[in-house]
């Protein structure tokens, strides 16, 4: 019983921490395309739009979180289509 616990408890501390590390990479990379997309005229935000009002942070974190997903999505693709399909 406690070993079922505590195996629980390490699964959810460990999803917690991936699903965090997945988050900051997609956000910092959707951040940096849209750096170099617009010329360097948008910083990224590097303190993750927690200084603007609830529903700016919403809408600008998830924007560049799917950026970055887009991005890495296009990355996967691009290594199978060139470099793993025959």
């Amino acid at each position: 019983m406690i070993e079922d616990l505590i195996e629980g408890s390490l699964k959810g501390i460990s999803r917690f921490f991936f699903v965090i590390f997945i988050e900051f990479l997609l956000f910092y990379t959707g951040e940096f395309i849209l750096f170099i997309v617009t010329l360097g005229n948008r910083k990224p935000r590097w303190d993750y739009y927690t200084r603007e009002s609830t529903s700016k942070f919403i809408i600008f974190t998830e924007l560049s979180t799917w950026i970055g997903f887009a991005f890495w999505l296009f990355v996967a693709w691009f290594i199978n289509s060139k470099f793993l399909s025959h």
